[in-house]
């Protein structure tokens, strides 16, 4: 089950939020454990099972090496990296052999988190399974993130947030990120196939760089519009879920495109390895090798392909560089710098997008044709589908602007006009997801 499947919109997720809202207080937690357990399982009872198992088994080891206290720091220290591993190399097992169960990537990283929050002392350990369990479980965060640590939920568990205005500003979340999905994203995945279809070495130079557009907006508006669907949700229920995008695309810098960028994902890599093995704090040949570190496990945490680890390397590069000299030009001359971001990051996209070394060459020769040549290039190819696809492509850009995002969602002034704005995008968007097949979210893969 997904956030854009009509039975999850019209039947599981305003049942859900009822019971939640009806029941008595002792009995939030259970609705909500059991409601994830339903919505995870229905896809996969194995997925489910193997999540309950990393549940109990991250339950028991965080008591044990809790109970350890002070009097026995070796053995302490000795049963939480045990965990650590084991959690690290179930996950490394799975993006081995390919069969990733869903949302593994994520909740891992929840898990690695607790328990190193829990050994530093900056968490206290849960002594409920129930609640521990519904924090994993948690539907809203479980298949795509945010990554969210426990403190900053665990709040909820003791004492739920059940408010009208809750469910109205939930709503509105909701309803411009199944827009971002079913409006934009999916419909700029057609431009992005066409060139599949047509084949690289077959487009003209300005229609590849139309499809780099169009693939650049469909995975940010797919992305994000899952994450605001994630957050829409988690505040009917009363959760504060942390923004996964900070409008990245008004960076001035790949540095700072990536602390606006899958944010939380960001925090998780500072606060769990890059501070820890040092950080900037000692020289920068000790910061570039860590850059370095971080960029190759980013690049492995969304696969063990060989595109991902060089997608991982262009960004280090990118980001060395600026630690180097670069962004201090940039931050100077703020139009340079976001010419910049508009230019690099889309092409680093290309070498997240294409698995094939050779289908990336001709792809590359394409975008830059002093490099190579291509066959039976239709020359008209950009206009015809640029004109078709143009609505979409204006829109996902005029929604790269954070002025108007901020307008729907925050709003105080205009509360009336942008509430009936989001309503009629809401419906517009369950008509597409009805006359439409199904277009699954593309991080659901990671």
């Amino acid at each position: 089950m997904v956030f854009s499947d009509l039975k999850f919109i019209f039947i599981f997720l305003p049942v859900s939020v009822a019971l939640y809202y009806i029941v008595p207080k002792k009995l939030k937690n259970y609705i909500l454990l059991v409601g994830s357990l339903l919505f995870y399982g229905l896809g996969s009872w194995w997925q489910a099972g193997l999540l309950a198992v990393d549940t109990v088994f991250n339950y028991c080891m965080a008591g044990t090496f809790s109970a350890q206290g002070e009097a026995h720091p070796r053995r302490r220290r000795l049963l939480f990296w045990l965990t650590i591993i084991m959690n690290t190399a179930v996950l490394v097992w799975f993006k081995c052999c390919g069969a990733i169960p869903v949302g593994i990537s994520f909740y891992t990283f929840q898990i690695l988190a607790y328990q190193t929050d829990v050994y530093r002392g900056e968490c206290r350990r849960e002594d409920s399974l129930m609640r521990f369990a519904t924090y994993l479980f948690f539907f809203p965060k479980l298949q795509e993130g945010p990554i969210t640590r426990y403190d900053e939920v665990v709040g909820n568990f003791y004492r739920p947030i059940c408010r009208a205005e809750n469910l109205e500003e939930g709503f509105r979340i909701f309803a411009l990120g199944l827009a971002y999905k079913v409006l934009l994203a999916d419909k700029l995945a057609g431009l992005w196939r066409q060139l599949s279809v047509i084949g690289y070495d077959s487009v003209s130079t300005p229609m590849a760089w139309l499809g780099m557009a169009a693939y650049t907006l469909e995975l940010y508006f797919d992305f994000n519009g899952y994450s605001l669907m994630a957050v829409g949700i988690g505040k009917m229920f009363g959760f504060s879920l942390p923004q996964n995008f900070l409008f990245p695309y008004s960076s001035v810098s790949v540095s700072e495109f990536y602390r606006r960028w899958h944010a939380t994902l960001g925090t998780w890599f500072r606060d769990y390895v890059y501070i820890p093995l040092g950080g900037s704090r000692k020289g920068m040949a000790r910061t570039i090798g860590n850059l370095l570190f971080v960029w190759l496990l980013t690049g492995l945490w969304h696969g063990m392909q060989w595109n991902f680890i060089l997608w991982g390397i262009s960004l280090f590069v990118l980001i060395a560089l600026e630690k180097l000299f670069l962004r201090r030009i940039l931050e100077k001359v703020p139009v340079l710098g976001h010419v910049y971001v508009l230019f690099v990051i889309p092409l680093t996209w290309m070498l997240f997008a294409n698995r094939n070394p050779a289908d990336l060459c001709t792809f590359f020769s394409r975008l830059f044709p002093f490099a190579g040549g291509g066959s039976n290039v239709y020359a008209g190819d950009w206009l015809e589908y640029g004109l078709g696809y143009a609505p979409y492509l204006l829109a996902g850009c005029l929604f790269l602007i954070p002025a108007f995002e901020r307008f729907l969602v925050n709003t105080r002034k205009h509360r009336v006009v942008t509430t009936v704005f989001l309503a009629a995008l809401f419906w517009i968007s369950i008509y597409s997801i009805h006359s439409s097949a199904e277009n699954p979210f593309m991080y659901l893969q990671f």
